[in-house]
């Protein structure tokens, strides 16, 4: 191979699942990661790719270090690091590649990356590169760079967007680079030859009713790239509008046309994906947007199972196109309320009412579409009282909506680098306790199995100076006894991360 792909597990890359109880295993490759695979492919290079906790939890005696030797020696070795939640488990992948190929250059990027380049780069000599921001024009020539052999310093502080050392000392050439519609139109997000175990892979992938059985799957998922960026800013999330211009450059949503996303549903459909999930919601790209990708779909006869994430309430008119192209069977709309309280929901970016919420709910159920409710209950301005308003609002959807199409959760936040809530703590009420990436490899490595007794408003990298870790946990119970008595799927507040 000339080039291996590793998706990191949240853990240890020994790690055991048959034996401890894991904490999530975070399983979903990041969507820009298999653009980039197909990119080097492209390139003409070989290229095989490892999800490392699918095979761990296909096969929990795998060793990564055993199956990197039988692989031969690569010029490359990328590992993304997209997610804070792998912070622990990407260093240790980096560190078991350089077990076994000393000599390999490694290569990291994502968000969390290029949040961190330059701490990483200091803290941990297992890791060579950083791509910050955008990866495919600094890939493709970092790739070029290296040919048979190790690159010229010269030659990669002209290669954008890329941080690496010389002589001790960390070099970040220029974040110039900056993906266009071309660009992504361009990548093939669709691909996975280069991926062992990918018809397991879309079984991860499928969200909904089903259950996934590892050994025969019955369903197929694909997340699917439309995009790159988001309209919205909300206090909890890394990867809203200030942060992809911070940590990308990118000042507005940059979309893929509309003929290359249709031609690639239609591309899945042919491969027997069952369900498309998409990264950004058609909703709030606006009409201008969602009414040619769904009038493209129609004119190919493409209906399939779509899971979309609704960031806000979506207008009835969307809601009635959605449903013409998208298979029921197949299909789940996610829906964020956050919290019971408005005024809760609204200080954490969501702006709609219970009543709009409870509309669209009816306009769901009508066409029997299954839905997927999230509440949270460690976001600014949530306490004790609050939550009252949440525990209501959650029985009353379970009284309304029918409980075999209905799967709801409340969970805790963690910190997310770049978000609103990491830089503005006077605002939102917080005391800041995670800033470097050492505080976020330490978390995960702390969290990466489910202890027997947590208070769960713990080791989240902030504090509220209003509420403490006992009233969230408080809380937390009150709503595992709500869950409980229901009938339907509802989850109790996970005790791992």
């Amino acid at each position: 191979m000339d080039a291996l792909y590793i998706h990191p597990a949240k853990q240890e890359v020994d790690a055991r699942y048959d034996e401890y109880v894991a904490s999530k295993t975070y399983p979903v490759i990041p969507v820009g990661a298999v653009g980039l695979a197909n990119l080097l492919l492209a390139e003409g290079w070989s290229v095989r790719g490892l999800n490392l906790p699918l095979e761990l939890l296909l096969r929990p005696t795998f060793s990564l270090r055993d199956w990197l030797a039988r692989q031969g020696r690569p010029r490359l070795v990328m590992v993304d690091l997209h997610w804070y939640e792998h912070s622990f488990g990407a260093l240790d992948v980096a560190r078991a590649a350089k077990s076994v190929y000393p000599d390999v250059p490694v290569v990291i990027g994502g968000l969390t990356a290029s949040r961190f380049a330059r701490e990483i780069l200091q803290g941990f000599p297992e890791v060579d590169f950083v791509i910050r921001g955008d990866a495919e024009q600094p890939l493709r020539l970092l790739a070029r760079a290296l040919g048979d052999g190790p690159a010229a310093p010269a030659a990669l502080a002209r290669i954008p967007n890329l941080s690496f050392r010389q002589d001790s000392a960390v070099r970040e050439a220029q974040r110039t680079y900056v993906a266009t519609t071309t660009d992504l139109d361009g990548l093939d997000f669709v691909g996975l030859d280069f991926l062992e175990h990918q018809a397991e892979y879309g079984g991860i992938q499928y969200s909904g009713v089903g259950l996934i059985d590892f050994k025969e799957v019955r369903w197929r998922g694909h997340w699917l790239s439309i995009g790159r960026g988001c309209v919205f800013n909300c206090c909890f999330c890394g990867g809203g509008r200030a942060a992809h211009r911070r940590l990308a450059g990118r000042e507005t949503v940059v979309l893929r046309s509309v003929e290359r996303t249709a031609d690639d549903i239609a591309r899945l459909k042919a491969r027997g994906v069952h369900q498309v999930s998409l990264t950004l919601d058609p909703a709030a790209l606006g009409p201008e947007y969602w009414k040619p990708l769904f009038a493209a779909l129609r004119s190919q006869n493409l209906r399939i199972g779509l899971y979309n994430e609704c960031f806000q309430m979506p207008s009835d008119e969307f809601l009635r196109a959605f449903v013409e192209v998208a298979d029921p069977a197949h299909t789940e709309v996610a829906l964020s309320p956050l919290s019971g309280d408005e005024s809760v929901r609204k200080l954490n970016g969501k702006g709609f009412s219970n009543a709009r919420l409870l509309e669209v709910l009816a306009t769901l159920r009508e066409h029997r579409v299954p839905v997927f409710v999230y509440f949270s209950l460690n976001l600014p301005g949530e306490t004790p009282q609050t939550f009252r308003q949440t525990l209501r609002l959650a029985e009353r959807i379970g009284q309304q909506y029918p409980g075999e199409l209905l799967r709801m959760m409340n969970t805790c936040h963690t910190l997310d680098p770049v978000s609103p809530l990491s830089h503005s703590a006077d605002r939102y009420g917080t005391r800041i306790e995670y800033k470097t990436f050492t505080d976020y490899y330490t978390y995960c490595r702390q969290t990466g199995w489910q202890p027997r007794n947590v208070v769960r408003g713990s080791l989240r990298g902030y504090r509220f100076r209003s509420v403490g870790p006992g009233e969230v946990e408080g809380m937390a119970r009150r709503w595992d006894a709500f869950a409980e008595a229901q009938s339907y799927r509802c989850f109790p507040v996970p005790r791992g991360w």
